[in-house]
């Protein structure tokens, strides 16, 4: 009979020394083998445990002995004895497809999805888990067909509050629904006011109560505004905190949708799909955060951003405590939108680069660098049909000074860099922060006396919004508050674009860069949810609930949300952190540096006309891609949760 290892445990401490003493002499003793046995693995660290060399059947009669507690094959020899570890928590527990090319064939059917669709996901949720491209995608470049993966998780998002600032969220897409079958996804403006303020629903006019679709309680719309604009339609506690006018059409149906088989009335697919990516069960890394649209930009509300801002205050302020921390939740903002300019291709166009000024016609190619480097690298008319457009500022200060008091109030607002190809400057020393050019299509001119009449800013952070709200130049003019996100492309290359190396990645073409952007993040042809009818975002039918679609979704918009998605996280280790908090975790543990090897910049040198003409530059940006650290089975640290008054620190 072969001999194996076998490791003993006696049942106390103290029995442990005559146990081993009884094996390795020949002895009589009842149990024990007649026989010196040898010890494989004395293990002195443990005071109950030892590793011996057995026959089976000796195993088994030891097992007898009344001071053996247990005896089996050790581990550590014969590990296909035994399941091999995996890490506990698994987001789906099977592989499922997950989708990083939906231009390069195999992307989901648009009708009749299989079973074989149930639960896919964007490639955005394996990258950020890897701190290289390679340890997912292996040697594949190119055109990436769908691969079959998983994702492990620690942190969900629960107990965050994450605001989708944007067109709306069509709340009974399945990526929102929880396990309850009930919606993670209420409005600021129409379900805050409960939220905030139960009592007065509850038993002052509680016949404005009604249920919803999925069975949680609303309120009517006309009640929700008027806590809104007059302060006494709310408790007594709550009648000093000031008022913000609500438009009319700022409705259900314009913000949210109102039945469970899909029908638009929203309109705009933008913010379901951002919402996903932060949010959605199968595409959002913070997948049981509670999401709050805040409709504003590209819808039918006519609301404005700065009531936009005004509204997401006053909700940050003054929502409950959460009975299950004991604090309030924070607020996390996603804002994937801007502001932009424009001008057509015969316009004269007034211009300012590096404190040199001038003229230029729109389309004129007989350029100098100077001017080749404020419009020629520009992203064509992304907007408005013109020559060039380009991101810049709101134009108003009370919209700039809105935002800012969000910030102020302690809301983290995470912000699209904008999909003009443009530089992004950052800090008062940067050569670029005057730069500016005439804004002939709207006819505006930013409101601070840096800028000329006709005239806004094209080069740095500190004019935009809401990529610079909160910024004060009088107390820190080198920090922004904002996380700006940059999008990196889909594609893996191929190491004969003599700029990068095989299977290397790159930032999208017309993603904005430069120092502007703190942290890039997978963005390029992401799958996200959809909006039934919307054009653009009725791509591929779901499998779980045929009446909704899936939806293929890039650009810096979705770069942000992702992003967003892994902060929510952070803020539920740390849900007192600052904005400042917040972006030194992301440098030092949210993203990883890597080489120009490893994420491209075909054109580093400012001083040649390619910096500024072609598409695949940083400009000066940092190589920082977005990784998730809570990708993995260890419980996390969790900071800064008061229990009854008691501050623990885990």
């Amino acid at each position: 009979m072969t001999l194996k290892k076998y490791t003993i445990s006696v049942t106390e401490p103290q029995y442990w020394q005559e146990i081993h003493d009884l094996l390795c002499t020949a002895t009589s003793c009842e149990h024990i083998p007649d026989r010196e046995v040898s010890c494989h693995d004395e293990k002195e660290h443990s005071p109950t445990r030892g590793t011996f060399l057995l026959h089976g059947n000796e195993a088994e009669s030891l097992k007898n002995h009344p001071n053996i507690k247990w005896i089996e094959l050790d581990p550590s020899s014969y590990p296909e004895e035994y399941p091999k570890p995996e890490l506990h928590i698994k987001r789906w527990n099977k592989n499922v497809k997950v989708y990083r090319d939906l231009n390069g064939g195999g992307q989901p059917v648009s009708l009749g999805a299989t079973v074989g669709e149930l639960d896919r996901t964007g490639w955005q949720i394996p990258r950020t888990a890897v701190k290289s491209n390679s340890e997912f995608w292996g040697t594949l470049t190119g055109n990436i067909a769908a691969q079959p993966g998983d994702a492990s998780y620690s942190l969900t998002g629960k107990n965050i509050d994450v605001i989708i600032h944007d067109s709306g969220v069509l709340q009974y897409h399945p990526e929102f629904f929880d396990e309850n079958g009930q919606s993670r996804v209420r409005d600021v403006v129409l379900d805050g006011p409960y939220h905030i303020d139960p009592d007065y629903f509850d038993n002052v006019i509680p016949a404005v109560k009604y249920t919803k679709p999925d069975g949680r309680v609303g309120i009517a719309t006309t009640s929700a505004r008027d806590w809104w604009i007059n302060s006494a339609k709310r408790s007594v506690g709550f009648s000093t905190i000031g008022t913000v006018s609500v438009p009319t059409n700022y409705t259900v149906p314009n913000c949210l949708g109102t039945d469970l088989i899909g029908t638009n009335t929203i309109g705009n697919g933008h913010g379901t799909a951002c919402a996903s990516l932060v949010g959605g069960k199968n595409f959002g890394l913070a997948f049981e955060c509670n999401l709050w649209n805040m409709s504003g930009i590209g819808d039918p509300t006519s609301i404005t951003i700065e009531q936009n801002y005004d509204c997401m205050k006053l909700f940050h302020l003054y929502k409950p405590v959460n009975p299950e921390t004991g604090r309030k939740n924070p607020t996390v903002v996603n804002g994937s939108w801007g502001y932009n300019a424009a001008f057509a291709s015969g316009d004269t166009v007034s211009y300012r680069y590096k404190g040199s000024t001038g003229t230029f016609i729109g389309n004129d190619a007989a350029v100098a660098d100077s001017i080749t480097a404020l419009k020629e690298g520009i992203s064509g008319s992304s907007y408005f049909g013109q020559y060039r457009s380009w991101s810049t500022s709101s134009r108003s200060s009370a919209t700039d000074t809105a935002g800012s008091e969000l910030i102020d109030a302690g809301a983290i607002y995470v912000a699209a860099a904008g999909n003009s190809n443009l530089y992004l400057g950052i800090g008062s020393t940067d050569p670029h922060r005057l730069n500016y050019m005439s804004d002939v299509y709207f006819g505006t001119t930013d409101p601070r006396p840096d800028f000329p009449a006709g005239t806004v800013p094209c080069s740095h952070r500190d004019w935009m919004n809401p990529q610079g709200i909160g910024f004060n130049t009088t107390t820190d003019p080198e920090f922004h508050p904002v996380i700006c996100v940059g999008a990196m492309d889909e594609y893996v290359l191929l190491g004969n674009e003599g700029y990068a190396a095989q299977y290397g990645e790159r930032k999208a073409d017309y993603s904005n860069n430069g120092p502007g952007i703190d942290v890039w993040s997978p963005a390029d042809e992401t799958l996200a949810a959809g909006t039934n009818s919307a054009s653009g975002y009725t791509d591929y039918q779901r499998y779980d609930d045929s009446n909704f679609y899936d939806c293929y979704f890039n650009g810096t918009s979705a770069a942000s949300p992702v992003a967003c998605g892994l902060i929510t996280l952070y803020m539920e280790t740390t849900p007192d952190a600052t904005s400042r908090q917040v972006k030194t975790w992301l440098k030092k543990h949210g993203s990883v540096g890597v080489t120009t090897l490893a994420y491209a910049d075909a054109y580093p040198d400012p001083s040649v006309v390619e910096y500024w003409t072609t598409d695949y530059n940083m400009r000066g940006a940092e190589r920082r891609i977005l990784y998730n650290p809570f990708a993995n089975d260890t419980v996390p640290k969790i900071e800064g949760v008061n229990i009854e008054g008691i501050n623990i620190n885990l």
